[in-house]
C-alpha cells in the first residue's frame, strides 16, 4: 500500500529552481525532469525502503533516506516515512553542500 506523500515548501521549491535552471537550456528536458520526480515520488511511496539510510547529526532527521530521481542520477531526494507518510524534504543536487544543508535545518 502506498504511503501518503508529503512534499514540503523546501522541497517543492527544490523541484522549481532545478526545473528552471534545466528549463534555461532544454525545456524538454526540464518538463521530463519533473514528470521524472513525480514519479520516483510515487514509486518511494510504494516502497520506502528501497532509499539508502542518510545518517547526519541533526537529531530531527533520524531515518533520513536519499534516492535519485530516475534518469537523473545526480538530482537526490530526500526524505522521512512512517507507516502511513513519506515525508519529502528536499531534492538536491548531488554536486552541493549536503550535509551542511541538510544539519542546518530542512
Amino acid at each position: 500500500m502506498a504511503r501518503q506523500i508529503n512534499i514540503t515548501p523546501r522541497a517543492s521549491q527544490d523541484i522549481d529552481d532545478q526545473f528552471n535552471r534545466i528549463a534555461q537550456d532544454d525545456f524538454g528536458a526540464a518538463l521530463r525532469f519533473f514528470d521524472a520526480v513525480r514519479q520516483t515520488i510515487a514509486q518511494l511511496a510504494r516502497m520506502p525502503g528501497m532509499g539508502t539510510p542518510y545518517p547526519l547529526s541533526n537529531a530531527k532527521l533520524v531515518g533520513l533516506r536519499r534516492w535519485p530521481v530516475k534518469g537523473f542520477s545526480k538530482q537526490l531526494i530526500f526524505y522521512l516515512t512512517d507507516d502511513n507518510q513519506i515525508q519529502i524534504l528536499r531534492v538536491l543536487h548531488a554536486s552541493r553542500d549536503i550535509p551542511g544543508i541538510l544539519d542546518d535545518g530542512v
